[in-house]
């Protein structure tokens, strides 16, 4: 495994999903119902926009060939929302200083999720950086919020937890998502398999059969979607 795949698994929803459901309960369970409401919302906001972007393209191929943009990087949000959020809630908040610090190693860590994105060849420039965006208007006006109750113990088990399942043969694990993100489009969209980067509803071919009938043989590729 290389240092890129291992921080790539720091941004795998298999994982920060339940971190993500750990924090909303464990706010509703310190009596933050306000805060745990606007996390919930926040997040599951997020997530569903960057799902949505995900099965636009690969159910319908909707996307922008102009900034190669195939849908949010999902690692990227996941990492940008979660991360820095579990970092300044393992400090005491009688330390405010040090847990913005903590948030900010949080928020480097998911900037390095974004680039691992990218040095694997996952993701674009514009997927990964509007991914992060998303991620980071989460857990941002998350953390700026004044009287949030703090909970080290718990989430350093949390992160604790978090390092033991990166430590773990996680081959099977890492990627499952995808997977059911690609089977949804397809049942959705009727397709029998979802579209690829590079196959944008502005092909040459598609051009070629808009002429009429008798160009249609010349646009028979494997991309045209006539």
């Amino acid at each position: 495994m290389s240092r890129w795949e291992l921080i790539t698994f720091f941004g795998e929803s298999a994982f920060l999903l339940p971190c993500a459901v750990f924090l909303y309960g464990w706010l509703r369970w310190r009596g933050a119902a306000d805060s745990a409401r606007h996390w919930l919302l926040a997040f599951s906001a997020t997530a569903l926009v960057v799902l949505a972007s995900k099965l636009a393209f690969m159910g319908w191929g909707i996307g922008s060939e102009a900034f190669d943009f195939t849908g949010f990087s999902g690692h990227s949000m996941m990492a940008a929302s979660i991360l820095p959020v579990l970092g300044f809630l393992a400090v005491p908040s009688r330390h405010r200083g040090l847990s913005l610090l903590a948030a900010a190693a949080g928020m480097l860590l998911a900037l390095a999720v974004g680039v691992s994105r990218l040095a694997l060849h996952a993701h674009s420039v514009s997927e990964v950086a509007s991914g992060l965006a998303l991620g980071f208007c989460v857990s941002v006006p998350f953390i700026m919020r004044r009287a949030m109750p703090r909970g080290p113990k718990a989430m350093l088990i949390a992160s604790a937890a978090l390092a033991m399942l990166m430590a773990l043969p996680v081959g099977g694990v890492a990627g499952v998502t995808h997977i059911w993100v690609q089977d949804l489009a397809t049942f959705l969209s009727g397709r029998d398999r979802p579209y690829q980067r590079g196959e944008w509803t502005s092909l040459p071919g598609c051009r070629a059969c808009m002429a009429g009938a008798a160009a249609r043989p010349a646009c028979a590729t494997s991309h045209c979607r006539c």
